[in-house]
């Protein structure tokens, strides 16, 4: 897709046409015989208002479709249907919503930043990618595809890029691969969150599809998609539990260096107790303290000393202390 402002695929059973912005004048003046996507690339709301302007909807319908709060929303309207669904470029980055508006044969989409969903999904047009059937109806299919494919790719590379993390980690974890591993949550944590989101927005559109005017065909579709999502989800579930089996690793690991340092300190002290004990004593200033006039008396107390110190060593290593 070029980096216009604002893009017309004209989509039929024969070919797909994309026309110049500048061509385009307002929706009623587009061929009902054809099936349209607008596609609305902008930094602000305001084109995204004047396309609104230009359908069938009452204020509270406007309202809802420039609501930017950040969660799903599926909505009916009086003519048509509104979505307002998760996606990311890539695993790491915040997931941004697309707003998509179907009415009749129309169908716009709208977001703030270049969407790798719907330029697959347009690629695949230009491929000879078509919707199942006839009505908008299947084109927002084909554009709920391109978005979960997207999604599904975002989720292959989180796991490869996990799976191999996991494996280059040493025996011996060291503390920075608790930051590296928290870092691999929190971006799991973003595209599992777009997972859920857009499993919850699918089964209320599922709902809204329940008419009688809607084909079977349609339906299974969407339940194709649903199942892709929900299995998707159960992968995402035990990437994550890796990532928790690695930080309580981690943290284990390091409680047990913690443990023997401690241990070891605790160790030093207690070879030096009796050591300090003795020196504590003989290094009172008292006038009559008989060891004091005894020429072999210092060279006694260093034996003694010497010999608690390495007698309480050696007992210590025997016991495993040093481990």
């Amino acid at each position: 897709m070029s980096k216009k402002a604002l893009k017309i695929y004209a989509v039929d059973a024969e070919e797909v046409t994309l026309a110049p912005a500048e061509t385009y004048k307002n929706i009623s003046s587009l061929d009902s015989d054809n099936l349209y996507w607008i596609n609305t690339l902008a930094g602000s709301t305001e084109k995204w208002l004047e396309e609104l302007s230009l359908l069938d909807l009452t204020a509270a319908e406007r309202a809802i479709c420039n609501d930017e709060r950040p969660f799903p929303k599926v909505e009916p309207l009086t003519n048509g249907i509104y979505l307002h669904l998760p996606s990311s470029n890539t695993w790491e980055e915040e997931s941004y919503y697309i707003h998509i508006l179907i009415s009749k044969n129309i169908i716009i989409t709208y977001t703030r930043t270049e969407s790798n969903s719907l330029e697959k999904t347009w690629q695949n047009i230009k491929l000879g990618a078509r919707p199942e059937g006839e009505g908008s109806i299947f084109l927002l299919m084909l554009i709920l595809d391109g978005l979960i494919e997207n999604l599904v790719a975002n989720h292959l590379i989180a796991r490869t890029m996990i799976n191999n993390y996991i494996k280059s980690m040493a025996q011996v974890p060291e503390e920075e691969d608790n930051d590296m591993v928290m870092e691999l949550k929190e971006s799991l944590d973003s595209i599992a969150g777009q997972c859920e989101e857009n499993l919850f927005s699918c089964t209320l559109l599922r709902t809204l599809l329940n008419r009688p005017n809607i084909p079977n065909s349609a339906h299974n579709i969407l339940n194709d998609i649903l199942d892709t999502l929900t299995h998707v989800q159960k992968s995402m579930t035990r990437l994550d539990q890796r990532l928790e089996d690695q930080l309580s690793r981690i943290d284990s690991h390091l409680r047990e260096q913690t443990d023997k340092r401690l241990r070891i300190l605790t160790v030093i002290s207690s070879i030096f107790m009796p050591l300090t004990f003795i020196a504590g004593v003989y290094g009172m200033n008292f006038h009559y303290m008989p060891e004091l006039s005894i020429k072999w008396a210092y060279p006694a107390c260093l034996i003694i000393m010497a010999t608690l110190g390495i007698g309480m060593t050696i007992f210590f290593a025997i016991k495993g202390w040093f481990k």
